[in-house]
């Protein structure tokens, strides 16, 4: 049978028509792969990374907010521990009495447990923050001078003490206490004592200091000439430790692909009162060193809540960049995107008045066409 051209011309411009319409209803110019194969290939990939880019942003935002739960709580711990630390200046006044230092320790004691309570309760979304990981860790307590005129050397588990060499007629006050080094001791005189006498009590007073907040107490070796320095001694401290939690750590995914350079590390300390070292903190003796003790134990905690507080802040501050960042990428790949995959209306409206006026031209010339073809047929039977 043989088909008419207009006939195939009339199917061609229905279909178009359809396309047009098809277009303008979607919004998409890509509406199947057979409408262009090579740009829905890109329109995808396109769209892959802003789905995931746009996800990250949320993540980045969800993270902040966990980061914001985190840094409140330690804000709290940290005014908790401007008030142990007024109360351990108080109690090292030689005015109290003992009844007084023990109102002050019942004082301390409550702060000491609230510290706890926020450590183990601070969660976010089922998620424990300050409590620390699952594995434990047994962490160097830093060493501490007990109030005695020297310099004192931090190293990763040991410390040294160095300070001038004592000799007759000096005078230094140890404990609290002053003490005048002489050739001798006096019986009638307990002030005054022999320079190996104060040197026993400065190391038993560093091993003190330097004990507080520890599970294993700190040891200190005896007085030593200083091999660089004749005229100072110096006691080597083998620093105490606390047994705590390791640090929680998490990743926060921040982009749209599966590379570690789009993932955020956060790790958060273990923070209840042994893990910042003030556990069993005392200020209740009679002679109120323990308080001034207790005074550099606060000083270190408030130190480490201090940093674990500035590595939170850091990491927020950089998760603004992330979002801002996110958020620029996100709009650029949607534009692009909807370069290659959308309607361009103003063409798409163009297509089809073209195509509707093709296709009414059509049905015209094919009945005109098919009135010619039925004269002709008429004319051969007459």
């Amino acid at each position: 049978m043989r088909i008419s051209p207009m006939s195939y011309i009339a199917r061609q411009n229905n279909r178009n028509l359809g396309r047009s319409f098809q277009k303008l209803a979607s919004g998409k110019r890509i509406n199947s792969a057979a409408d262009d194969a090579a740009g829905l290939a890109i329109a995808q990939k396109l769209l892959k990374q802003t789905n995931g880019l746009s996800a990250g942003v949320y993540n980045a935002r969800t993270s902040q907010n966990m980061i914001n739960v985190a840094e409140g709580a330690l804000g709290s711990v940290s005014d908790m521990l401007q008030r142990v630390n007024e109360l351990s200046v108080q109690a090292a006044n030689g005015t109290n009495s003992s009844s007084d230092r023990g109102a002050i320790q019942a004082e301390i004691d409550q702060l000491t447990q609230e510290i706890d309570r926020v450590s183990a309760t601070t969660k976010f979304n089922e998620t424990y923050l300050l409590k620390g990981g699952s594995g434990r860790s047994s962490v160097p307590v830093s060493a501490r001078d007990a109030g005695i005129e020297g310099t004192l050397t931090q190293n990763a588990t040991t410390a040294t003490f160095t300070m001038d060499a004592l000799k007759s007629g000096d005078k230094i006050k140890i404990g609290g206490t002053d003490y005048t080094i002489g050739d001798k001791e006096d019986e009638t005189n307990p002030n005054l004592i022999t320079a190996d006498t104060a040197y026993s009590k400065i190391q038993e007073q560093l091993a003190t200091a330097s004990s507080v907040g520890a599970t294993t107490a700190a040891t200190v070796s005896a007085a030593a000439v200083d091999p660089n320095d004749p005229s100072k001694v110096q006691f080597e401290i083998s620093k105490g430790s606390v047994d705590r939690s390791e640090s929680f750590s998490t990743s926060l995914q921040v982009g749209a692909e599966s590379d570690m350079a789009n993932k955020i590390s956060v790790n958060i300390d273990a923070l209840n009162a042994a893990g910042i070292g003030i556990k069993g903190l005392n200020v209740a003796d009679k002679t109120g060193m323990a308080a001034t003790n207790a005074i550099d134990a606060v000083a270190d905690a408030l130190s480490k809540i201090s940093a674990q507080r500035s590595s939170l802040g850091a990491a927020s501050n950089r998760l603004d960049h992330t979002i801002a960042y996110g958020n620029n990428a996100v709009y650029n790949l949607t534009a692009s995107h909807s370069r290659i995959a959308d309607t361009d209306y103003g063409k798409g409206v163009t297509e089809l008045k073209k195509n509707q006026l093709l296709n009414t031209y059509s049905i015209m010339m094919q009945r005109k066409y098919m009135e010619n073809q039925s004269g002709r047929v008429k004319q051969f039977f007459n």
